[in-house]
This record gives structure tokens, sequence and C-alpha cells, in this order.
């Protein structure tokens, strides 16, 4: 393996467990695995799919109370375009509708 994977590989770690210690291992497996963007730039990209940097700041804005625009695609029904967005509360992450609010 080369050095820039290497490194890589350590960044991942990094956040990882930085991610971990602020919402929990079941949250950031649900977020990185499954989480959508739903606006900006990265729009329609998964979370794994952006940058690390990236990844660990919706980590940081959902630890401080955020709202961020995530769909979670874990049950998600085809031919459902219904999209939710995602808070951290009290110690859970829960998909926000606009008429009702779900644990994740």
């Amino acid at each position: 393996m080369n050095a820039s994977k290497v490194k890589l590989l350590r960044r991942y770690v990094e956040v990882s467990r930085e991610a971990e210690g602020l919402i929990g291992e079941r949250a950031w497996v649900l977020l990185s695995s499954y989480g959508k963007l739903m606006d900006g730039a990265d729009a329609g990209l998964y979370v794994s799919g952006i940058a690390l940097d990236s990844q660990l700041e919706l980590v940081r804005l959902l630890a401080q109370g955020e709202t961020v625009h995530v769909h979670l695609m874990h049950r998600h029904k085809s031919g459902n375009y219904e999209a939710s967005s995602l808070r951290w509360s009290q110690g859970e992450l829960v998909m926000v509708f606009r008429d009702r609010e779900v644990k994740a």
C-alpha cells in the first residue's frame, strides 16, 4: 500500500473514532452508510462519498443540535419520494419529515 493510501486510511480511522465519540457507533454507521445529502454542492451523494472532513463536519453539526439535510435511505421504499432531514436528539438520530419525526 502506498503512502497516500495509508494516510487516507489513518484519516478515515480518526474521523470514525471522533464521529463515534460524538454520536455513537450506531448513529455513525447509519449516517455514513445510508445518509444521502439532499442539498448543497454534494446533493445526491451519499455521506460515504464525500470528503472525510465534510463527513466529520456533518457529525459535528448534529452533535451541536443542528438539523442537517441528509435523508437516511435505510428504510427507503422504491417510488417513495418523501425526504427527511436529520437531527440528533436525546442520544438518537431523528428523521425530520414535514409532518412528523421518526427515530432512525
